[in-house]
């Protein structure tokens, strides 16, 4: 019998249930058994199966803990570390989606090779923090250099050539997205998990929307639209340029 146990704050529980979610039809599939318990302190997800039918599941749970580490939590550490002037929030999330994912698959290569599972237990904070200190120390670096030149950054025009800057080192999540302002959506194939997906948006929120397509990083953008959504236009044609197409 293989047993894993994944252990995590009860701050952070969102990253064992985003695990769980998404490692659950695996392990139905070979016959385990996961479970998610608290003892008031911290959280463990516990997983089990016969020996044989391991294979699968080690090799998705190393991409999802892979996932958690490179987004979810570089996320987090880019949110508490940079530091943007309050009348520029509307430029935050925009900015942390391009750090985050900036250097994505070369950041994923340094954790798959450190993430070999031959323990029995993993702790996502201890692993960050002690075998991956020099990841930290790159997101550090990132966050420090960002702070000095803040203020020449969030200039529009400095920002939106930054942005373009780092979308050359972010790797592309799909093909194609249909952007549908008229039904405030965005529709997209996901590769990975090979369906397609229809995610809402704010389209008050320009920046939001600019975010969400830099995480996806898309070949082609199609904008579904009339000319009353030319702010939001201007501003996916201004980073994405000849990748977008009004349709």
């Amino acid at each position: 019998m293989w047993e894993f146990e994944i252990v995590c704050d009860l701050e952070n529980q969102d990253l064992l249930k985003y695990i769980q979610k998404n490692l659950g039809e695996v392990i139905r599939k070979n016959d385990g058994v996961m479970a998610l318990i608290t003892n008031g302190d911290s959280l463990f997800l516990s997983i089990g199966a016969k020996q044989e039918k391991t294979p699968e599941i080690k090799a998705h749970l190393r991409l999802l803990i892979c996932d958690v580490i490179c987004e979810k939590m570089k996320q987090r550490f880019m949110e508490n570390n940079l530091i943007l002037p309050q009348n520029q929030s509307n430029l935050f999330n925009t900015f942390v989606k391009v750090c985050t994912y900036f250097d994505r698959e070369l950041e994923r290569q340094i954790v798959l090779r450190a993430l070999d599972l031959k323990d029995k237990k993993i702790n996502l904070k201890s692993f960050l923090f002690f075998k991956l200190h020099n990841l930290l120390n790159k997101w550090q670096e990132l966050c420090d250099l960002t702070n000095q030149n803040i203020i020449t950054i969030l200039k529009k025009d400095n920002f939106v050539e930054l942005l373009k800057f780092l979308l050359q080192s972010i790797d592309s999540k799909c093909q194609s997205v249909i952007l549908e302002l008229h039904d405030k959506c965005l529709i997209y194939h996901d590769t990975q998990n090979d369906f397609d997906i229809i995610t809402s948006i704010d389209i008050n929120d320009n920046f939001g929307v600019l975010a969400k397509l830099i995480e996806l990083n898309p070949y082609l953008i199609k904008i579904h639209t009339d000319e009353s959504n030319f702010e939001i236009i201007n501003l996916v044609r201004s980073v994405f340029e000849d990748r977008v197409e009004l349709g």
